[in-house]
């Protein structure tokens, strides 16, 4: 997440707690266009009965409060209006993405009649049984931004590739270094399964350079606006002499690192890649404090979520069981939604827009019939 719990006052929607009808089950989570592989998933559903438009309730849940999720409300709002239905993006109030939280979240929309479901699962394994509770009433889920292990009855993951992005934002950051040097490393956390699948990239990225660059210091679980500062500080202020690079692949370390590099000149021989698009990050690479950020789809993932879950209740379509997927970590049903770099020259360009790559929006959905069997 698979990984990344940003600016959370402002996109924070309270969660009705639902006792009733659904039981709540146990803890814990999982450049461009996906590439196929010769591993067929199994069968991920079963022909879906029709449902009238108006009876149509999709919702989007991310993990929690979270500023890379927040382009998911604006995703609903237009999917919405372009098909008529219920499209609704609901937050779990949980900003240490609890799994008990996010499961009565859902199980309170079931309760309001909602009947497809786009959700960044926290835990790889908690949130199956809910899953199948989902299923067994003929509800669709699909994993979106993050995705539970294999079996599983999510329909598919439509998420970041985050390993490979992290390998080749370390990549991008070796041959800024001039191929060596030492390096930290400043990520999420540990109940995302997507920051097991960063380090893996991250440490393969550092394997490539043979060597020639060390990775001195991995700072996990702070992707928290109370843990991420503290944190940078620290660690800046025990290796930052020593320290030739850094890198952050989740989006509360990168705000605090693009903070104290704008603050601290003397910090500022460290090139730093961050992650994602949040104001302090754009504004200290505008300015040369910062190298680059990755930039992701976090738009893109809404609309095609709301769109194929659309056609699975209006028309209804099902999962192919040869869908062109791409195995990643846990899960043989995977679809990469994108990443590129963005650095100092194009900042101003993606400064003020939402995270969103259109382009791999377009070429997904172009290729719906690759992935959907409709009637």
């Amino acid at each position: 997440m698979q990984e990344r719990v940003k600016r959370q006052t402002r996109w924070t929607t309270t969660a009705l707690v639902l006792g009733a009808s659904l039981s709540v089950a146990a803890l814990c989570v999982g450049t461009a266009a996906s590439a196929s592989t010769s591993a067929k998933a199994p069968t991920r559903a079963r022909t879906h009965a029709k449902v009238p438009k108006s009876k149509i309730k999709i919702a989007l849940i991310p993990g929690g409060p979270n500023v890379y999720f927040a382009p998911w409300a604006a995703a609903a709002k237009a999917e919405s209006k372009a098909l008529g239905v219920t499209v609704s993006y609901v937050v779990p109030p949980t900003p240490t993405f609890d799994p008990s939280v996010e499961i009565s979240t859902v199980d309170s929309l079931v309760a309001k009649g909602y009947n497809a479901f786009a959700i960044f699962p926290d835990g790889e394994a908690s949130i199956i049984p809910l899953y199948t509770r989902l299923k067994a009433r003929g509800i669709p889920v699909i994993d979106l931004a993050g995705c539970t292990s294999d079996p599983t009855p999510a329909l598919l993951c439509f998420a970041t590739n985050v390993e490979a992005s992290a390998k080749y934002e370390t990549q991008v950051l070796t041959k800024a270094m001039g191929g060596k040097g030492k390096i930290a490393f400043l990520t999420g956390l540990l109940t995302d399964a997507n920051t097991a699948l960063r380090e893996a990239g991250v440490t393969q990225g550092v394997a490539a350079s043979h060597g020639k660059v060390k990775l001195v210091q991995v700072v996990s679980n702070i992707d928290s606006p109370s843990a991420a500062p503290p944190a940078v500080e620290s660690l800046l202020a025990s290796k930052g002499s020593q320290l030739t690079g850094m890198l952050s692949t989740d989006y509360y370390p990168s705000v605090a690192a693009a903070s104290v590099l704008a603050k601290n000149a003397q910090f500022r021989h460290i090139l730093f890649i961050g992650q994602d698009n949040d104001p302090t990050v754009m504004k200290a690479l505008e300015k040369g404090y910062i190298y680059g950020t990755m930039w992701q789809n976090s738009y893109g993932q809404g609309v095609v979520a709301a769109q194929w879950l659309y056609k699975m209740l209006a028309n209804g379509c099902s999962v192919k069981s040869n869908a062109p997927f791409t195995k990643v970590g846990k899960t043989s049903h995977f679809i990469n939604s994108g990443y590129f770099f963005v650095g100092k020259k194009d900042a101003a360009k993606y400064a003020k827009g939402m995270e969103n790559i259109p382009a791999t929006t377009k070429q997904v959905l172009g290729e719906t019939s690759k992935f959907l069997a409709c009637p």
